[in-house]
């Protein structure tokens, strides 16, 4: 099971954490949620709340959730399943059922607007967060021309930025 997490006593390294090992990003209800894997996201403090920033393209099923949705939870996989978070990343959710072909394990968090989030027991680490703002991006908000490099199709990122209300470890 997890245990509750200050944030003070966290040992993570959000550039590596993030940008090379992935995690996974899930909304929804326990009835019905996508997950997907991600490796763009920022960690900080902003508005007086410890927040993590998330960026999802419009195209990806997840982000459907993601605009319902009160919250939205990361889970940070052990590296030894790291497979899955490949599996994720390469198949959608419209198709696949990725729990089934995956073996994750679902888990539930509270919500403290009411509900549930959903996580997976194999997590070694889990943010909860309610979402505080979101931010469509686009060519008129980038001053490096070069990024428009990353979306050849015109698919801009949202931005959704979260408090975080729980961290978890698994114990």
């Amino acid at each position: 099971m997890f245990v509750e997490v200050p944030v003070e006593h966290l040992a993570i390294n959000p550039f590596t954490a993030i940008g090379n090992d992935g995690f996974l990003i899930t909304a929804g209800t326990p009835d019905r949620f996508n997950t997907m894997t991600a490796t763009w996201a920022a960690m900080g403090h902003l508005w007086g709340r410890d927040t993590v920033t998330i960026y999802v393209r419009p195209s990806r099923l997840t982000h459907e959730y993601l605009i319902k949705s009160d919250g939205f939870t990361i889970s940070f996989l052990p590296p030894d399943l790291h497979h899955i978070l490949t599996w994720c990343g390469q198949h959608s959710g419209r198709e696949w059922d990725k729990i089934a072909e995956t073996g994750l394990k679902v888990a539930y968090l509270p919500s403290p607007l009411g509900g549930e989030r959903v996580t997976f027991k194999q997590a070694a680490l889990i943010f909860s967060c309610t979402k505080a703002a979101v931010q469509s991006l686009g060519p008129s908000a980038f001053l490096d021309a070069s990024i428009e490099d990353h979306y050849p199709d015109g698919d801009y990122h949202t931005m959704i930025i979260g408090f975080v209300d729980s961290i978890h470890a698994c114990q």
